[in-house]
């Protein structure tokens, strides 16, 4: 792998998690994320499409990132690069040493 490559630097988010009441947990809210980690990634060239959403045109972009090896990171997690907010919809690793993160980002 070529460290060159990785130059972007993001922020990582899980769902922030509350009480259930009976000893679990559950996710606080649909938005509600908290950090768990600065890294340094590598975007790949997206690919982008068109919907209809609720009647009107969106456009989506699917994008892979590749980070160092993260085994906590899941569906569902979110990525903060500057002011995109993109969502997590599938994960997979490279044996020990890289981390893919195919995410999705919609604009209306």
């Amino acid at each position: 792998m070529k460290i060159g490559k990785m130059d972007k630097r993001i922020i990582l988010q899980k769902p922030e998690l509350i009480s259930d009441g009976a000893g679990g947990y559950k996710p606080a809210g649909a938005n509600k994320f908290v950090d768990a980690g600065t890294v340094w990634a590598e975007f790949k060239t997206p690919k982008f499409s068109t919907q209809e959403v609720a009647g009107a045109v969106a456009s989506v972009g699917i994008r892979e990132i590749k980070i160092w090896y993260r085994a906590d990171v899941v569906k569902g997690w979110r990525v903060l690069y500057g002011s995109d907010k993109l969502s997590v919809n599938h994960v997979y690793h490279i044996g020990r040493n890289e981390t893919f993160l195919v995410v999705k980002e919609m604009v209306k």
